[in-house]
């Protein structure tokens, strides 16, 4: 370089500094949110002029990195919640059996699921013998670690089967979840509260058992969601109800009872946890799909279905098409968009991705034919189509 040329440079670089400071100046006075990026570009601006002039300066050095543009905010104001019906715990379960969908399990911020038993050492009896119409189901922390590697966060065990074992079942499962860096949702009248992104999230689970918070008192949901809405971004209520097996697909609009047992009026639930300050209603319990329903805007899922058993669970015919519902939410709880992930349960109770894709048609067809216009309406491809 000629030293005229250097002169010219030096001059160039000199007018480029004192304006920028001139600019730093102006703006740190001002306070202006993006001041760093409002320098950085005029900062661009000029030596790209300079650069018309002084082509030995382009690629000098790699720029500074931009701050978060928009869309990067508002990523951060949003989040996505993963969900997936009952999850039956049982011993000496192949370490593979979440092998084929952990690639759909990892995906949201947020993965639920129901935990439909415990997973304990303590011995205790809850079926008498040669009973047809008692389950007990029971894992180990070897399942639980599993459920933590298919990274599900939270596990819902407001649900019939997590007496099974008794008190001490229940101390015992709660602190393998704990110990394999899972929360459990639906401990009896409290709230689950998570934070991812900045965001809190407040995760109720309710059934109708003595050890669970009561879906069937209208003055403990609204009270306790409430609650949970005053302290939190995002409400998620999940709930375990309703008949189960093949003939309780439709979503009724009254109490169901099985066995004996008041399982919920789900429908007048879902709405009055909406209306309590409730973004998303998420069921489980029949073992089978059930559809879909938008009330007030929000998003209602009234069964998944089953999702995977290492247990003694019948899979045939319907029981074995399953599904994961993902949703992505602002900070405000409003619905941004969802899609159903349809998988099937096949031999010893492994899930699979379905690529018939039945459980899109059923929840279509249940939707429609159970709640109307009110129906959520699946694309081919499983997205939820926003009205």
């Amino acid at each position: 370089m000629t030293p005229y040329k250097k002169l010219i440079s030096h001059i160039v670089w000199t007018v480029l500094a004192f304006s920028i400071g001139i600019e730093i100046s102006y703006l740190a006075i001002k306070g202006g949110t993006f001041a760093y990026a409002t320098i950085y570009n005029k900062t661009q601006q000029l030596i790209k002029e300079d650069n018309t002039n002084n082509p030995q300066y382009i690629g000098m050095d790699d720029p500074l990195p931009l701050p978060q543009t928009k869309e990067v905010k508002e990523e951060i104001s949003m989040i996505s919640i993963g969900f997936v019906g009952d999850i039956i715990p049982g011993i000496d379960v192949s370490p593979d059996i979440f092998s084929e969908i952990i690639s759909y399990t990892q995906k949201p911020d947020i993965m639920i699921g129901n935990l439909e038993g415990v997973a304990t050492d303590h011995k205790y009896f809850k079926c008498k013998q040669n009973s047809l119409n008692c389950f007990s189901f029971n894992g180990d922390d070897n399942f639980i670690n599993l459920l933590s590697e298919a990274s599900f966060d939270v596990l819902n065990i407001a649900n019939n089967h997590f007496n099974d074992h008794g008190g001490i079942g229940q101390e015992e499962t709660l602190q393998k979840i704990y110990e394999a860096g899972i929360v459990p949702s639906g401990i009896k009248n409290e709230i689950t509260y998570i934070k991812d992104k900045d965001l809190k999230i407040g995760i109720i689970g309710f059934s109708n058992y003595k050890w669970t918070t009561n879906m069937n008192n209208t003055n403990t949901v609204e009270k306790i969601i409430h609650e949970a809405n005053e302290n939190a971004d995002i409400v998620i209520v999940i709930f375990h109800g309703g008949g189960e097996g093949e003939k309780y697909a439709h979503t009724g609009n009254e109490t169901e009872w099985y066995l004996g047992e008041n399982r919920g009026d789900l429908r007048s639930f879902s709405h009055n946890a909406i209306d309590a300050g409730a973004d998303i209603v998420l069921g489980s319990g029949p073992h089978i799909l059930r559809g879909m329903e938008w009330y007030n805007d929000k998003l209602i899922a009234y069964s998944l279905g089953n999702f995977a058993s290492a247990n003694k669970l019948s899979t045939i015919g319907s029981l074995k098409t399953s599904a994961m519902i993902e949703v992505r939410l602002h900070k405000d709880g409003s619905f941004i968009s969802g899609i159903i992930f349809p998988f099937k349960i096949e031999n010893y109770g492994i899930p699979r991705p379905d690529l018939e894709k039945t459980a899109i048609e059923a929840i279509n067809e249940l939707s429609k034919s159970d709640f109307g216009e009110q129906g959520v309406i699946l694309s081919s491809d499983g997205e939820i189509q926003i009205k």
